[in-house]
C-alpha cells in the first residue's frame, strides 16, 4: 500500500474499528506520516470530488428565463430615465411619485431582459407585466410616504419588496394564463 493510499484511509480513521485504527497509527508512525497530512489529503480529495461533480453537472435550461441577461441592454435601459430627466428637466415629478415610478420602470426592465425572447412576443406576458405594476407602484408609494428610506440599503430593500410584490402577482397571472391557454385552444378545435 502506498503512502497516498494510507493517508486516504487515515482521513476516514473515525470509520475504522479500534483494532484497525491502532494498526493504522502504528503503520503511519513507521512510515513517518502524520494525521495532519491525512486531514490535508482528505480535504484535497473532497475538493477534487466537488470540482469533478461541478464539471459534470449539466445546467438546467429554464423554459421562461434566459441564462444570462444582456448587460448592454440593461445599462442602456438604465440610462433612459436619466435622459428623460435631462430632456424634461423643467417638468418635475413630485418627490413622492419619483421613486415609485423609477421602481416600476426598473422592474419592467428587469422582467423584459430576464425572459426568453419568445415569451416577450406573447400578449399574456405584457398583460401580466402591466398587472404587476399596480402592486409595485402601490407598495413603493406607500413605503416612500410612510417609511422613507434613510440609507442606500433601505432604498434597495424597499425596491426589492415593491418588485417582489408585483412579480408575485404578475408571475401568478402569467402562469394562470399559460395554464388556461391550452384549454381554450382545445375547446375551439372541438
Amino acid at each position: 500500500m502506498s503512502d497516498d493510499e494510507l493517508l486516504h484511509i487515515a482521513g476516514d480513521r473515525k470509520d475504522l474499528l479500534e483494532v484497525a485504527a491502532v494498526e493504522l497509527d502504528a503503520e503511519m508512525v513507521r512510515r513517518g506520516l502524520t494525521h495532519k497530512q491525512a486531514r490535508s489529503r482528505k480535504r484535497d480529495y473532497l475538493r477534487l470530488d466537488i470540482e469533478e461533480a461541478r464539471r459534470h453537472r449539466k445546467r438546467k435550461k429554464s423554459k421562461y428565463f434566459v441564462s444570462q441577461i444582456n448587460l448592454w441592454a440593461h445599462f442602456i435601459g438604465l440610462a433612459v430615465p436619466f435622459l428623460i430627466v435631462l430632456i424634461l428637466g423643467h417638468h418635475r415629478i413630485p418627490e413622492e411619485w419619483a421613486w415609485p415610478v423609477f421602481v416600476v420602470y426598473l422592474s419592467a426592465l428587469l422582467a423584459f431582459l430576464a425572459v426568453q425572447p419568445w415569451v416577450r412576443q406573447m400578449l399574456s406576458f405584457w398583460f401580466s407585466l402591466a398587472i404587476s405594476f399596480v402592486p409595485q407602484f402601490a407598495v413603493a408609494h406607500w413605503l416612500a410616504i410612510y417609511h422613507p428610506s434613510r440609507s442606500a440599503s433601505a432604498l434597495k430593500g424597499a425596491a426589492f419588496l415593491s418588485m417582489f410584490s408585483g412579480y408575485l402577482l404578475g408571475g401568478g397571472m402569467f402562469l394562470l394564463l399559460q395554464k388556461l391557454k391550452p384549454k381554450q385552444e382545445a375547446k375551439t378545435t372541438n
